[in-house]
């Protein structure tokens, strides 16, 4: 589902934190934001937060006051702790009670909120379980699968690797490509993890201050070390590899995936 922000912007108490942001974020495509102001311009695309000025579109749809629980049933925000995010203490009652705020009517709602666990990769038995009581791998999921009970075609993660270990940073990294490539989710994840961005998204938008200053294909923005260097901007680690080589004139090319680099060295090194 296309998302079209024209001229957006938010302001509080006299203080511009968003200006004129002009951004198209393509249907079925993993798209990265990353720098200031992130996580307030992903409450704008979820209307948890509305545009002081501007329009932004979801799906054709422009998003306002009148049409709010319309807005989020069709996008999904993943908050980056997910304490913050629950309103009851028990998986199955959080279900419900998600389902009661959207008004979501579905005949088998049971069974779609057994199908959305099974999808993230956890059994039903989850549905008993206390999420207080759960690991922050296994609560991340829940977030995840809680939200595919009413099958959004948006899903905004904020900061989805945060305080991960290894393990449980890769189910992730699964999962969101499966939404993608199997069930055709658009997918937006703001972070600052830059080399996590540079792996998983096809499209990269960067704000500084108030302003984006890039938006373009991935590879385009981060393996221009110039540009991050100039803006301040973390190099991912493949690429700072890469760049590094390069000083000491070994010819790599800059690569995306690992098993592509490695490749690359054993040809020129």
């Amino acid at each position: 589902m296309e998302i079209i922000l024209k001229n957006v912007g938010y302001q509080y108490k006299g203080k511009k934190y968003l200006d004129k942001i002009n951004l198209k974020i393509k249907s079925e495509s993993i798209t990265g934001i990353t720098g200031d102001n992130k996580t307030l311009l992903i409450e704008l695309i979820d209307a948890l937060t509305l545009a002081s000025c501007g329009e932004i579109k979801v799906g054709g749809k422009i998003i306002n006051r009148e049409n709010l629980i319309s807005i989020r049933q069709t996008v999904c925000l993943i908050h980056q702790k997910p304490m913050e995010q629950f309103f009851t203490t028990n998986v199955k009652e959080e279900m419900e009670f998600l389902i009661g705020r959207l008004d979501y009517k579905n005949k088998n709602i049971q069974k779609k909120m057994k199908d959305s666990l099974l999808i993230v990769g956890l059994t039903e038995e989850y549905l008993d379980k206390e999420i207080y009581q759960l690991s922050s791998g296994e609560q991340k999921l829940i977030q995840v699968a809680i939200s595919l009970i009413y099958n959004p075609k948006v899903i905004i993660f904020d900061e989805p690797f945060a305080e991960l270990d290894y393990t449980n940073k890769k189910k992730m990294i699964r999962l969101i490509k499966m939404l993608h490539e199997r069930y055709h989710k658009t997918i937006i994840i703001a972070s600052n993890d830059n080399s996590m961005l540079y792996e998983l998204t096809e499209d990269l938008v960067v704000i500084k201050g108030s302003h984006i200053i890039a938006a373009d294909k991935t590879e385009m923005i981060y393996q221009d070390v110039e540009f991050l260097l100039n803006n301040n901007i973390e190099i991912p680690e493949i690429v700072l590899f890469t760049y590094k080589a390069r000083e000491k004139h070994v010819k790599l090319s800059y690569h995306k995936d690992i098993r592509d680099l490695i490749k690359d060295v054993y040809k020129h090194v």
